[in-house]
């Protein structure tokens, strides 16, 4: 469905996306993890051509119905108004089925955008989005803002999208949510992927190992102790002493990247 290939940008001297190269199934959830300025957004954008890459190719098929990070829309619209006109822009947006899921998410159709609450603005462009027919789907923080009663009505509809055989990339700051969704996961830092695969299969890749402190193993040091060091390292045969390592914690092992 989509397929990077050697995807540079920079602005100035710094580099955002560092020679990226990933390719998301159809059919598949792809997510795409790192702390923040790890280049995601500037990859999307890439992707959709807001943004000039420098060098790269990307390829992918159909359309693609697209949630940004920053969930800014026209403020002085009332809410109908905006869905109106968003299905006057927009190919293959299904008006009824937005107000349908904007009054699903209890938001009133008469209040301006301007007095909607962040939480209420990400809910209202979910509901843009998944009112689009596309081949692909990328979504820019989706859950941003929301509280844990509106998160879970968005995990779900995104769920529901999944199952119902769309591709889906996209980006989050919060691994509970990406356990529960994702097939595939890369991890990004400075522009760079220095993690990625099956999602099941690389969180059960990975180890935590306790040490004698200041004895070195090739892996990820996590954490340490007056007595004792943690690693997390890539499952080996001869390592007999270790216990499984939670997503979370590989996530926060690969990122700090005190590689050893």
């Amino acid at each position: 469905m989509l397929r990077v290939k050697n995807l540079k940008k920079s602005y100035g001297h710094n580099i955002a996306v560092d020679n990226l190269s990933f390719e998301v199934k159809d059919g598949e959830v792809f997510a795409l993890l790192g702390p923040n300025g790890a280049g995601k957004t500037t990859t999307l954008k890439c992707i959709l051509g807001l943004r000039k890459k420098n060098a790269g190719i990307v390829n992918f098929d159909g359309p693609i119905a697209y949630l940004p990070e920053e969930k800014n829309l026209y403020p002085s619209y009332k809410v109908e108004k905006l869905i109106t006109f968003a299905g006057e822009l927009t190919e293959g947006l299904n008006v009824e089925k937005a107000i349908s899921l904007v009054k699903e998410f209890d938001i009133d159709l008469r209040e301006k955008i301007s007095n909607l609450s962040r939480g209420m603005l990400t809910l209202l462009y979910l509901a843009l989005v998944f009112s689009q027919e596309a081949n692909l789907y990328i979504m820019d923080e989706p859950t941003w803002g929301l509280d844990p009663i509106m998160r879970s009505q968005a995990l779900k509809l995104i769920k529901d999208l999944a199952q119902s055989g769309k591709t889906i990339l996209y980006t989050s700051h919060i691994l509970s949510e990406v356990e529960k969704l994702a097939d595939s996961i890369a991890i990004m830092k400075k522009g760079k992927i220095l993690e990625m695969g099956q999602k099941d299969e690389l969180i059960n890749s990975y180890m935590a190992v306790k040490v004698e402190k200041g004895k070195k193993i090739k892996g990820y040091l996590w954490k340490s102790t007056e007595t004792e060091d943690i690693y997390i390292v890539k499952r080996k045969e001869e390592l007999r002493d270790y216990e499984p390592a939670p997503f979370g914690v590989v996530f926060e092992a690969v990122i700090k990247g005190d590689v050893q």
